[in-house]
């Protein structure tokens, strides 16, 4: 694991200081007082980066990041260290400092598994077909492919998180789509995407990936309009257009949706179009097609792993829908992978990204410099607990990415043993919170209380009334059962209405 541990309170507060007394000349008063006092030259209260001469220690003391040092902030530090708690400091605009080094997980994240009971019910029917179900929380509604690669869409009860009818086949949207790559065929085209939800002025819709009379996979919507299906082909290319991708984002323009193209796999490209303009792609330049991409849920921004030449790995970069901008976000190590835009109440609102690295822990970026060009930095590392009896993290998944929920940023995943995907695995949620020592850590897949493993899929989270779900597939070897489950959190929704 290459997570980054979080620097002690105390261990800033002893270099920091020693550094400060080694450039400061000892005065008759050898207080920390007397010797802050040396530097206030304009005797302000404050010492400003100028007054302290562009010293090695300003960034780790100036904790609230205004460009000034004062008396404050060296007092946080010191009450820190000395109680051997974690760090606190004053805010910025109510948003939390972060550390040169970026905050990680506590060593046991066990204490939000205190006391909570897994509740996961099978959804829909027992040894089921519900293939890469989508959740769309303001149509209150699910969209999936089965066995026979139909498409439909099922109501849901908000409350409960429960489907309205016994199967959650409501809507029949379309038939004969592609299959998702869950080991297709030999031979045999596939997608790398089920039905995905998307909205314009219309309304919801879904899109999927669909092949045209001559065979060649097309870009295809559907929408209910008075209880039935009205099926749109959206592209008409040359090309295989695949792993269908739609904007979640709504800004009053078209929907954009993103896809790969050309076939096999290996020599895919890249690109999105309006749903509008279908014969004007734009091509995303650098595209990995080995990594996950997404449009972000919180900006016009599509987000891919955008390739480097001479790196073992490539780095995080977004192209904005409304310029064409590419921009790379990350420069550090690790493998990433499955990046996500969200807006964190735990920052005042800024919006944060988050990153599956090395398939070991969620990475947390923040936009420190704010100059369209330099590199977000690393401020916080997502990890399971020691204890964790699967550790191959994937699938990860922000929940409420836009608001945040009852003030805390949440992430869904799948641990699993391995990377093959049929090995066992486990569904956990992740919580970043204010307080790095603090942070929410929990199993709740229906295995978490029992010793028989179970082979599980992809979560997909849903925010309900009054709780937050997570759903999955489930493989029950010994029970000789399959479907798709309702996984309660344990956390109450205090959403403002969206």
């Amino acid at each position: 694991m290459k997570a980054s541990i979080a620097i002690p309170a105390w261990t800033i507060l002893f270099n920091c200081l020693t550094l400060l007394a080694q450039e400061l000349p000892r005065a008759a008063g050898d207080s920390l007082a007397d010797r802050f006092k040396q530097l206030d030259q304009n005797s302000d209260g404050k010492v400003s980066r100028d007054e302290a001469g562009a010293a090695p220690w300003f960034d780790r003391l100036d904790q609230n990041r205004d460009g000034m040092i004062d008396m404050d902030e060296l007092a946080i530090l010191r009450r820190a260290g000395g109680g051997g708690g974690g760090f606190r400091a004053t805010p910025r605009k109510s948003t939390p400092p972060e550390p040169d080094e970026p905050s990680a997980s506590p060593a046991d994240g066990s204490s939000s598994q205190q006391g909570f009971v897994p509740d996961a019910p099978v959804v829909g029917e027992t040894n089921g077909s519900y293939i890469d179900p989508e959740f769309s929380e303001s149509a209150g509604q699910v969209v999936f492919q089965d066995a026979q690669n139909r498409v439909w869409i099922g109501d849901l009860e908000p409350e409960t998180g429960l489907f309205k009818t016994a199967t959650g086949r409501d809507y029949l949207m379309d038939e004969n789509i592609t299959l998702v790559f869950d080991r297709p065929p030999q031979g045999r085209k596939f997608s790398t995407n089920g039905p995905e939800w998307t909205q314009d002025e219309k309304g919801h819709c879904v899109v999927y990936t669909k092949e045209d009379a001559d065979g060649v996979m097309q870009q295809w919507m559907a929408r209910l309009v008075d209880g039935k299906s009205v099926v749109t082909q959206l592209t008409h290319n040359e090309l295989d257009s695949y792993g269908n991708m739609p904007s979640r984002f709504v800004d009053g323009k078209p929907p954009r949706i993103a896809y790969t193209y050309d076939w096999p796999i290996w020599k895919a490209k890249a690109a999105w179009i309006f749903f509008d303009k279908p014969n004007e792609p734009h091509q995303l330049v650098g595209f990995d097609y080995r990594q996950m991409s997404m449009w972000s849920a919180v900006s016009p921004d599509f987000l891919f792993v955008k390739r480097t030449t001479g790196s073992p790995h490539g780095q995080i970069a977004r192209s904005s829908a409304d310029t064409g901008e590419v921009t790379v976000l990350t420069n550090d190590e690790g493998q990433k992978d499955d990046p996500g835009l969200f807006v964190a109440p735990e920052y005042g609102g800024d919006i944060l990204l988050v990153c599956n690295v090395d398939n070991a822990a969620l990475a947390i970026y923040r936009d420190e410099k704010r100059d369209g060009k330099s590199p977000w930095l690393r401020i916080a590392t997502l990890a399971l607990p020691p204890d964790a009896p699967h550790t191959f993290i994937s699938s990860p998944e922000t929940i409420a990415p836009a608001t945040g929920v009852g003030g805390v940023s949440y992430f869904s995943l799948l641990a699993r043993e391995g990377k093959d995907r049929n090995t066992p695995g486990s569904i956990w949620v992740l919580g970043l919170g204010k307080d790095p020592a603090n942070r929410f850590v929990r199993r709740v897949d229906h295995a978490a209380d029992s010793t028989t493993p179970s082979v599980v899929l992809e979560p997909e989270p849903f925010v309900g009334k009054s709780e937050v779900y997570v759903y999955y597939n489930f493989f029950d070897r010994a029970g000789g059962q399959h479907g798709l489950r309702r996984a309660s959190t344990g956390i109450n929704c205090h959403l403002e209405k969206r």
